[in-house]
Formats: C-alpha cells, structure tokens, sequence
C-alpha cells in the first residue's frame, strides 16, 4: 500500500523539479531579452538627443541669418514694383467653370467675405 503512494510522490517531486527548472530557464531567457531591450532603448534615447541637438544646432536664427545672407540675394522691395490690386492683369476664367459655380465678388458695398456669403456660394473649406 505505501509503494504506490511512494512511486506517486516521487513522479510528483520529479515533475515540480523539472517545473521549477524550466521556469528557472524561462525567467533567465525572459531577463535577458529585457536587458537587450533596454540597451536598444538607451542607445535610440542617445540618438534622439543627438537629433534634437542637431536640430536645434541648425535652426538657429544667427546661423539661419548668416546662410541667408550668403547664399540669397535678397533685398528690400523698392516702391516702384508695389502696385494696387485693380492694376494686375487677371486670368481668363473658362465659360464652363464660370457657369458651374457663381461665387459672390466683394464690392464696396458688401467689402467682407463673410461664412454666410461662403456658405451662398457652396464654397467648402478646401477650396478656399
């Protein structure tokens, strides 16, 4: 009667043991994906500080202003090629396009595009 219940406790014992091995190796292997995990971690931190300071390096004003000034022929616009809005040539608006959508013109009158003028002219915000 006691052999049974001693062979029982034995496979018991044997499959715990092993158990407790296999979690033992799963836990090892488990920590050392962790430790490469943040060691990739670390090292794509490293690379993103030295992003932001380059970043930050190439937006300065000064050195923006000293390439500007080096590279672009860049002066100020005289008064001579200022010119008032009724003075420019304007495009030719095809026949199809202009029967498809009346859109309001300002005039003295009414000098403000307003949303309900929008609105009239079924003009969405996209083609603004």
């Amino acid at each position: 009667m006691m052999r049974p219940l001693y062979i029982a406790a034995f496979l018991v014992t044997a499959m715990l043991t092993y158990g407790l091995y296999s979690m033992k190796y799963e836990v090892q292997r488990l920590e050392s994906d962790l430790h490469s995990l943040q060691t990739k971690l670390g090292t794509e931190r490293e690379a993103l500080r030295v992003l932001r300071a380059e970043w930050s390096y190439l937006n300065n004003p000064e050195r923006l202003q000293k390439l500007a000034a080096r590279h672009l022929v860049l002066a100020p616009v005289s008064l001579h090629r200022v010119a008032a809005l009724n003075h420019l040539p304007f495009k030719e608006v095809p026949s199809e396009v202009e029967n498809r959508v009346q859109v309001p013109v300002p005039s003295k009158a009414n000098p403000v595009w307003n949303r309900t003028n929008v609105r009239s002219a079924g003009i969405s915000d996209g083609e603004r």
